[in-house]
């Protein structure tokens, strides 16, 4: 969409996001706003630059999340006595549950990733074992877990833009959803009052990695290896966030697709095949895992194996 039309956009981001109040900050300002949205399940991703300074004074999210990423230029989010300042360094995360204002500068286009409040709730569960989100009002993009997140955001995106045909199965889609929702929760800022420890995180870290190696090929659920390291969930994650930027799943298939490495490499291909190596290796769906390995070492498994 695009329109020179105050009351047309305001209508339309209405209808997108939430009832708010829209007006340009000057009267120099003059809109022309330009708008693309994708949607699919749970989240959506937008394009939205009103082309001149603007004021918005949203009634309240409630139900959903948006991360607001400025492509360039400046913005700036006002939540009671506390400004956010975002630029394409550092987004901006409004709050459901309380009321905020926006200002933003013409020549400031903004990537938004919306997600629906019982999905980030459904993925802190998976990730901390509590689904209580305070996600909090800013997002570093300048860190690795912001990278991981903007990474993220860009292969659901490539998913979303796909000819029906080329798309991802719709299981693989909620994957990649998932692994956004969960990158966005580990880029956040941590929890006020939460101490960072740099030294037993490393411990920790390097536990982790020794209990993963030794039970690579066994079924393991983020709970488990918590309980095993004797810590919770969210102190694992926020560990393994701070020092390899990945999730303890990530880890764990990282650590199989470096075991199904060796495997295909030492392996006879006149008696072994890709598809047991995967098996043995935890990887169940045979598509799934080749792209995967692609991804990770630039050649098929297939192609392994014949060494």
């Amino acid at each position: 969409m695009a329109t020179t039309d105050v009351d047309e956009a305001h209508a339309k981001i209405a209808e997108l996001f939430c009832s708010h109040e829209l007006a340009p900050r000057t009267r120099a300002s003059l809109m022309d706003m330009k708008l693309r949205s994708l949607h699919r399940g749970d989240v959506g991703i937008e394009f939205l630059d009103y082309g001149a300074d603007v004021r918005i004074e949203p009634e309240g999210l409630q139900d959903f999340h948006l991360v607001q990423i400025p492509l360039a230029g400046h913005a700036s989010m006002q939540v009671g006595a506390r400004s956010v300042e975002s630029n394409p360094r550092m987004a901006t995360v409004p709050p459901i549950d309380r009321p905020f204002s926006m200002s933003w500068d013409g020549g400031s286009p903004h990537l938004i990733v919306y997600v629906r409040r019982s999905a980030v709730e459904r993925v802190a569960g998976q990730l901390y074992g509590n689904d209580a989100v305070d996600l909090g009002y800013g997002m570093d993009l300048s860190g690795s877990a912001g990278r991981a997140f903007l990474r993220a955001v860009v292969e659901l995106h490539d998913d979303m833009i796909s000819r029906p045909q080329f798309a991802a199965p719709a299981f693989v889609q909620g994957l990649l959803a998932d692994s956004m929702v969960s990158r966005l929760l580990m880029a956040m800022e941590p929890p006020a009052g939460e101490a960072r420890n740099a030294e037993a995180e490393g411990r920790l870290v390097r536990e982790c990695r020794e209990l993963l190696e030794r039970h690579a090929f066994e079924e393991l659920t983020v709970p488990d290896i918590a309980e095993c390291l004797g810590v919770s969930v969210r102190t694992l994650q926020t560990a393994l966030r701070a020092e390899t930027g990945a999730t303890p799943s990530e880890l764990l298939r990282s650590i199989r697709l470096d075991r199904a490495r060796e495997m295909l490499l030492e392996a006879n291909p006149r008696e072994q095949s890709v598809t047991a190596v995967a098996e043995q290796c935890g990887f169940t769906h045979q598509g799934r895992f080749s792209a995967l390995y692609v991804k990770a070492f630039g050649e098929l498994p297939s192609e392994s194996l014949r060494r």
